[in-house]
């Protein structure tokens, strides 16, 4: 049954204690779980010179802004999720909704370079070296974030503002058809719909691979032939996207009901569903890369074993020099 805001701000300040507490730990994991495993990405790529390639630019910017999101807009949320409501000035309103859209864009536009990085690697190879080189990489990043931070600006230079919804925890465009509102969807329908499109025919061309492999070697191709690596990483990416649409399809369905509907249209249960997946699309990501990558794999082993190769290190020379101090007295009690 449909609900309005005023029904759902007074359930938010009337969760049973047991509730608020599993909410607020829930939110508090995820955020330490994105903000860590994000933050373990970037230190590996900067650590290991076998990851700096093209298609990890991709993985490290994605990992950037997933930081980003739980640092600049979830303080606000946890206090909400603990106190039950929006202690916060409009400022921080308008704030918080600028940087969820903002970034959750960014996201979806590098994982749609991804998808497009992808098809000119297996299916349009000989293009791929003189268009993917690592400044053009750089430069199509920086211009698909201007592109997300252009997104807000026909919604607010219409006069509207984000206000608060105390079902998604979080400050965000008011239920309502009109263009400003409806661009939202344009940002995330094309971008998703070219990703789909690339990948259909990069696995189309995969199975092609497959079939042909064993002719490749004596082709005249043969140095333009796709390699296990590009297999794997395409594989890698892939599932970075599925897990990304997987939170964030239902995520942008509830939007569009409520859009179209121009009100609140679901009740708080699928709110917090959709609280859920918004934080968990940031989580994941880390978890994708150490499971099927192996170079991610063992460097996260030495950033997570760090603490202990240190402690043991400290052992060691603890028992190097309290031996050598032994060695010491031994040789002047000698001499005595």
């Amino acid at each position: 049954m449909p609900e309005d805001t005023t029904s759902l701000s007074e359930k938010l300040k009337h969760r049973k204690e047991a509730v608020v507490i599993c909410e607020a730990f829930f939110y508090f994991l995820t955020i330490l779980v994105a903000v860590i495993g994000n933050s373990s990405v970037l230190l590996a790529v900067y650590r290991n010179r076998r990851l700096r390639t093209i298609p990890n630019y991709y993985i490290a910017s994605l990992a950037i802004s997933d930081i980003l999101l739980p640092l600049l807009c979830a303080p606000y949320s946890v206090t909400v999720v603990i106190i039950g409501f929006w202690p916060f000035s409009h400022n921080a309103c308008q704030a918080q909704g600028f940087f969820v859209i903002i970034l959750a864009c960014s996201s979806l536009l590098i994982l749609t370079l991804t998808a497009i990085n992808r098809f000119y690697r297996m299916v349009r190879t000989k293009h791929y070296r003189r268009i993917f080189t690592k400044q053009n990489t750089v430069i199509m990043i920086v211009f698909c974030c201007g592109l997300a931070c252009m997104e807000p600006l026909p919604y607010l230079l219409s006069g509207r503002y984000y206000v608060f919804h105390p079902g998604k925890l979080f400050c965000f465009q008011t239920s309502e058809i009109s263009i400003p509102n409806f661009l939202v969807y344009v940002y995330v329908g094309l971008p998703t719909f070219t990703l789909c499109i690339c990948y259909v025919l990069v696995f189309k061309r995969m199975r092609i691979h497959q079939r042909t492999i064993q002719n490749l070697r004596s082709s005249s191709l043969a140095e333009e032939s796709i390699t296990h690596a590009d297999v794997k990483v395409t594989k890698i990416l892939f599932v970075t996207v599925i897990g990304f649409l997987s939170c964030w399809t239902p995520i942008s369905v509830i939007d569009f009901v409520d859009t179209f509907r121009g009100e609140v249209t679901f009740p708080r249960e699928v709110y917090v569903l959709y609280f859920i997946l918004g934080n968990l699309s940031g989580a994941i990501n880390p978890f994708v890369y150490g499971v099927l990558n192996r170079n991610f794999r063992q460097e996260y082993r030495k950033i997570f074993m760090f603490r202990k190769r240190n402690s043991r290190v400290q052992r060691l020379q603890l028992d190097f020099t309290d031996h050598s101090v032994q060695n010491r007295h031994y040789r002047e009690s000698t001499i005595c």
